[in-house]
């Protein structure tokens, strides 16, 4: 065979990961697949190491080849760990390449790191969604996003795929998977399956394949009751086999059922030639191995038209489709009723049956393998690179090392200032975080307009960039001025009357924060994320050092304080160069004038997005003003003690605002396509979850040694208040994603709720006599309603970018 003498020119080791193989009783059509292209590629002269489940009497090691070698272990549900534990053990780590099997449950090998110089291929039979739904109802939907959707369409996305039609491919393409990364090849028939026909002297209806709920074998009795007479065989097993058996039962029909169990394949093909019509009703079939198997006896087949049947079975050609129940059982009680037509569709079937060969198929995908091993092995930072998760990860760790940073300013200054002074520096912070909302919302808006090109491109861009500049350099010459005058009156607001001064650099610091905020939501919208994550970390090191030496020079609070304004003035330098360099010089008359346009002005972004920045700012009050209302509740080291655990909470918030980056130009991007934008929600929430995760398990075990370590001993009075406060922090950053989320898709109805929550939080926190943790429990019940009715409503945002602008939530800097 000239396809087998190429494959074979170059020897491999497999790698093959699958939950069953092709002994297992419940093998199925995966385990007669697996063997059909697993002994080719035996016999061609590769090498191929399976690690599966195990089932009771399998061997633990089996060699039925010399290059073939079968580890068995775990159950359904323990297979992943073991296997990953067996290959970190030793088990196929010299393989070429690794084919791994997601039969609606990962291996999760992306994460396998000892693995992580081997190429991977990903085998999809079908796409399970609806049968998690179909067998746990509700809790199937989180069953399937965990164990499915949300490892194919992160980890898995990029990596080459396998499946057995086109049916299954658009399955797999709708769960976010490119297209292009995706290889058909249709399963085969082993030649020896080509047997004469031996029909039963009695009507005869043959189900073979699994027992389980999404088979919808029900449907098959109720074929039988209408044909007199006949007779249904059904060979296999599963799960669902005694539910089958009692339906049997209350129907009466045990008597023309006849359940035979697993079957041997010699077994198997005297079912296939003995019967009349092959059906199947299952509720989805990547392809149905059964069809060309019954074909290759001369059997036709009929099915419920799902999945890859309709690609299967040339419907009234070689086999029958149908679209209902009763629709399958009339044309099967007429198709037995009419045996010239019945053979002309067997022999049909048989013809076509030899166009599909396991040497084909083999070949086909060893072609995969062959490829991806030869690849050259792209870098980890290259791969990020191209990864939209990647991205999200990246800006999440620079929002991360961002807030890292900040916790040394905490520490350093916690120290130079004492707890009353740092609880009226927090206080401050936390003034300047709910006045930060105004800048945020403009970078949200910035990016989501940058990405639908509505702020012009090259020349256009920069004009609009240049006079927006000028605009704000005047606002904080203005602004400036203003703090300096009302700077008595605001440090009354925030109860720091003793710092005037410090207050004074509020308004002045928003309107470069504003500045600072533009040019980041224009570099997203131009997908240049490299220097949004600089920008953000470079701030955090520039505000640290700045403080540090207006401290130094005896300005104490407001000295740390206005380390924040030089720090932005000097990332806004940077980034108007990072941005002079992507759009080029700017274009001038005779006369040295700028003769490029902004494509709008600044007050039309900011009035064509009033109503979002309204309730972000309300999203940045729930963030924010518990520390602010905390500042009056308590003495001043209790204060301190609380700002100090809200600092750590926020670390989820954190990572939240990082993802938040990328998650609203990618969301946009895909809605404006008219794809589905959700996957990009789904991917920021996964990565937020990976780091909630460990995040909060630290505050839980220990809240009092995290506290002591990093804001030192005077600051742990709020220890026991942490976890709760690191659980209310983790329900805010689901919120903050979602309203992301829905702003990209121009859904604004989240302004209403976070409306409400914002107007009752500082009302109960200031209705009585708390301690530090009852304090923290009122927050947490205030975020639980706040982030169960976005996200609701997040969920139901599915519709295409609309032309309104958006905005953003909180900002980034610690309090």
């Amino acid at each position: 065979m000239p396809h087998a003498e190429r494959a074979s020119r170059t020897p491999r080791h497999i790698l093959l990961l699958t939950d069953r193989d092709w002994t297992h009783p419940q093998g199925g059509g995966t385990g007669t697949n697996l063997y059909g292209q697993v002994s080719r590629w035996v016999a061609w002269g590769h090498r191929v190491t399976v690690i599966a489940g195990s089932y009771p009497g399998a061997a633990k090691v089996e060699h039925p080849h010399e290059r073939l070698t079968i580890h068995r272990m775990g159950g359904r549900m323990t297979v992943f760990g073991r296997a990953a534990l067996a290959s970190w053990r030793g088990i196929g780590r010299d393989a070429d390449v690794v084919l791994e099997v997601v039969n609606g449950i990962a291996f999760f090998t992306p994460l396998w790191w000892w693995l992580r110089t081997v190429p991977r291929v990903t085998l999809v039979h079908h796409v399970h969604q609806d049968h998690y739904v179909a067998e746990m109802g509700t809790a199937g939907r989180v069953a399937a996003l965990v164990a499915e959707r949300l490892p194919l369409q992160t980890l898995y996305r990029h990596h080459p795929f396998l499946t057995i039609s086109d049916s299954a491919r658009r399955d797999m393409v709708g769960l976010g998977i490119p297209s292009a990364q995706i290889h058909v090849a249709y399963l085969g028939v082993e030649p020896d399956s080509f047997t004469e026909t031996r029909r039963d002297p009695t009507p005869t209806l043959l189900y073979l394949g699994r027992i389980k709920q999404y088979k919808r074998l029900e449907i098959l009795l109720d074929v039988l009751e209408g044909i007199p007479g006949a007779v249904l065989e059904v060979a296999g097993d599963g799960d669902h086999r005694p539910v089958f058996e009692a339906e049997i039962d209350r129907r009466g029909m045990h008597d023309r059922v006849v359940l035979h169990g697993f079957v041997s394949e010699e077994e198997k093909r005297d079912l296939y030639a003995r019967s009349w019509v092959n059906l199947t009703a299952s509720s989805a079939e990547g392809w149905c191995l059964t069809v060309m198997e019954a074909a290759a006896a001369g059997t036709p087949s009929a099915a419920m038209a799902v999945g890859g049947l309709p690609e299967s079975i040339v419907d009234g050609q070689t086999g029958l489709l149908a679209d209902t129940p009763a629709e399958l059982a009339g044309k099967v009680a007429a198709l037995v009723a009419d045996p010239v037509r019945r053979d002309e569709l067997g022999e049909a079937a048989r013809a076509r049956a030899r166009g599909f060969t396991w040497d084909a198929t083999a070949d086909s995908n060893l072609q995969v393998l062959h490829r991806v091993a030869e690849a050259e092995r792209p870098r980890l930072r290259d791969a990020l690179r191209r990864s939209e998760t990647g991205a999200a990860a990246g800006l999440a760790g620079a929002t991360l090392l961002n807030n890292a940073i900040q916790l040394v300013f905490v520490v350093l200054f916690t120290r130079l200032l004492g707890a009353d002074g740092y609880g009226a520096l927090a206080a401050i912070i936390s003034g300047f975080l709910i006045l930060m909302v105004g800048g945020q919302s403009i970078q949200v808006a910035a990016a989501r307009e940058a990405t639908l090109g509505h702020l012009g491109t090259d020349g256009r861009l920069r004009g609009t960039l240049r006079t927006w500049t000028r605009q704000l350099v005047v606002a904080t010459v203005a602004l400036s001025v203003v703090g300096v005058l009302l700077r008595q009156p605001l440090a009354d607001v925030l109860g720091t009357a003793e710092h005037p001064w410090a207050v004074a650099g509020l308004l002045p610091t928003g309107s470069l924060w504003l500045l600072l905020s533009l040019q980041r939501g224009i570099l997203q919208g131009l997908t240049m994320y490299a220097p949004v994550g600089l920008s953000i970390v470079g701030e955090a090191i520039g505000r640290i050092v700045c403080a540090l030496v207006l401290w130094g020079a005896g300005l104490g609070v407001a000295g740390a304080y206005l380390g924040n304004p030089l720090a932005f003035v000097l990332m806004a330098l940077w980034l108007s160069h990072v941005l002079a360099k992507r759009l080029g010089a700017p274009v001038v008359d005779g006369a040295g004038e700028g003769v490029e346009r902004a494509a709008r002005p600044l007050l039309g972004l900011v009035g064509d997005n009033w109503l979002p920045i309204l309730g972000l700012l309300l999203l940045a009050a729930l963030q924010n003003v518990d520390v602010i209302v905390g500042r009056h509740q308590f003495d001043g080291d209790g204060a301190g003690s609380y700002a100090a655990a809200a600092v750590a909470a926020k670390s989820v918030v954190w990572v939240a605002i990082g993802v938040g980056l990328q998650l609203l130009p990618e969301a946009t991007r895909r809605a404006a396509a008219g794809l589905d934008p959700r996957p990009a929600l789904l991917r920021a929430l996964a990565v937020l979850a990976a780091v909630a995760a460990p995040a909060l398990l630290i505050f839980a075990l220990v809240p009092h040694l995290l506290m002591k370590l990093a804001f030192g001993p005077d600051l742990t009075q709020a220890s026991s208040a942490l976890p709760v406060l690191g659980v209310a922090m983790t329900l805010l950053a689901v919120a903050y994603l979602t309203v992301q989320y829905m702003v990209a898709l121009g859904e604004l109805k989240f302004v209403w709720v976070l409306g409400i929550v914002a107007i009752v939080e500082p009302f109960l926190l200031s209705a009585g006599d708390f301690t530090l943790l009852s304090f923290a429990t009122i927050v947490l019940g205030l975020q639980l309603v706040a982030a169960s009715a976005v996200l609701a409503l997040g969920l139901r945002a599915r519709r295409p970018v609309a032309g309104r602008g958006g905005a953003a939530g909180p900002g980034a800097a610690t309090a």
